[in-house]
């Protein structure tokens, strides 16, 4: 049977064959573009990062789009849907990404949102400072290398020091290299060393050089010292960090050295005392001839101090035994050292429990604050109490505050030392009973 289309049903038609039309031809225009809005949606990032040394921070990037996003905190993205690349960029070395990292996210067409949670997991960086100590003649003029774990090297002097920073807790090798061949390390020129806590381990290093030449000559060294404050009893000149004669505070002294580059250094200069140039110098000296070389110092008003050696707890100090000893020279401008070694305090390994503090030798260590009395004393005056952060005998760093009385001559039995150490909740205290303390 034949069928008539009518003038509707023929519009009818040519609009169903025009939508057709435009589905399948790349040059018509999208349904946006024809006033149709897509749906949008959210994609939620949440980060949550576990362990130690947390950074403060990251970055997360959904495909073009970037938010910061604090170490444990959410953000969110309006995208529209299909599939996303969600990325967390800024994690530090020390941290690791559970999961893949860039990551693809499917958004449906009609969800209201899509959800995704990074987990960092962080560990714990600590620091090495390795130090050079070097004795005898002609010392490598231009140093050594050091590398940590086959890395790359830094360089550092004979006598000198380097720190490396952000590194993982566990044992690390640390090596010397480009040791000349007439100078030879003490032991091995590599060691492992241990960093944990976050703390900064030492690997210190000692090498002697041996004369490359024949025969010796004379050296003569002179000081010239201005200020109103200088040593009493003068200084001490140490040539090649073997040999040693006193010097007067303007005066000089000549000795007898091997023949080649021989290191002098003037010590015994105290902190308020300050040496004009290089301390030690280099000074070359002919065989069978003479070499001279000046040391120029300032000294200033002496900064105030407090001085202690001794121990508190009767009897002799012996593992399990009531005594703690101690041994400091602490100034006001927060420099000089400070051990305690607790008897009482027997480690698992048989060890005893010790801290130190010596930003000269370990500069994770530190004095932070110094005060000129202290109402632990009788007379406040009398007193001092200084703050600073140590390294106890594990490595572990910690900060703690000490507190002393200078009330009598030494073996007077008055005289007054407090050790307290807050993260641990450990703290001695007590008469000396053996040595004393001496607040100039």
């Amino acid at each position: 049977m034949t069928r008539t289309v009518g003038r509707s049903g023929r519009a009818a038609a040519f609009v169903v064959v025009l939508a057709a039309t435009a589905c399948s031809d790349p040059q018509s225009p999208k349904p946006s573009a024809l006033g149709i809005s897509l749906p949008t949606n959210a994609i939620e990032v949440t980060v949550i990062t576990t362990g130690s040394d947390i950074p403060s921070g990251y970055t997360v990037v959904v495909d073009d789009q970037s938010q910061p996003v604090g170490a444990n905190g959410v953000v969110t993205f309006i995208v529209g849907a299909g599939t996303h690349v969600v990325a967390l960029y800024g994690v530090a070395s020390n941290c690791t990404v559970s999961g893949e990292n860039p990551r693809h996210v499917y958004l449906p067409i009609y969800a209201d949102a899509g959800a995704t949670t990074f987990s960092p997991s962080c560990v714990s960086q600590g620091g090495l400072f390795v130090s050079t100590n070097t004795t005898g003649v002609d010392l490598d003029a231009d140093g050594y290398a050091v590398t940590v774990d086959g890395g790359a090297s830094q360089p550092i002097a004979a006598n000198g020091s380097v720190t490396f920073t952000a590194l993982a807790d566990g044992d690390h090798s640390v090596a010397l290299l480009g040791i000349a061949a007439n100078c030879t390390a003490s032991g091995s020129n590599s060691q492992t060393v241990t960093v944990h806590g976050g703390a900064t381990a030492a690997a210190p290093f000692s090498l002697s050089c041996a004369q490359t030449g024949s025969g010796s000559g004379s050296l003569t060294v002179t000081t010239t010292t201005t200020g109103s404050y200088g040593p009493p009893n003068g200084y001490t000149v140490v040539v090649d960090g073997t040999s040693s004669q006193p010097i007067t505070t303007n005066g000089s002294v000549t000795l007898t050295v091997p023949a080649g580059d021989n290191p002098v250094a003037l010590s015994g200069v105290p902190s308020n005392c300050t040496v004009s140039g290089a301390n030690p110098s280099t000074v070359t000296v002919p065989a069978d001839g003479t070499a001279t070389t000046s040391f120029s110092v300032a000294c200033g008003v002496p900064q105030p101090r407090v001085i202690g050696k001794g121990q508190i707890g009767m009897g002799s100090p012996t593992p399990y035994r009531d005594v703690q000893t101690f041994d400091f020279d602490v100034r006001a401008d927060l420099t000089g050292r400070f051990t305690v070694v607790a008897y009482d305090d027997v480690q698992p390994d048989g060890g005893l429990g010790s801290l130190t503090t010596d930003p000269s030798a370990d500069p994770a260590t530190s004095f932070t604050a110094y005060r000129g009395s202290s109402k632990a004393c009788s007379d406040a005056s009398h007193g001092v109490e200084f703050d600073a952060v140590g390294r106890e005998r594990t490595g572990a760093i910690v900060s703690y505050t000490v507190k002393v009385c200078d009330n009598g001559p030494a073996g007077s039995g008055k005289d007054y030392w407090s050790f307290f150490l807050p993260s641990e909740g450990f703290g001695r205290s007590g008469i000396v009973t053996s040595g004393d303390i001496v607040k100039p």
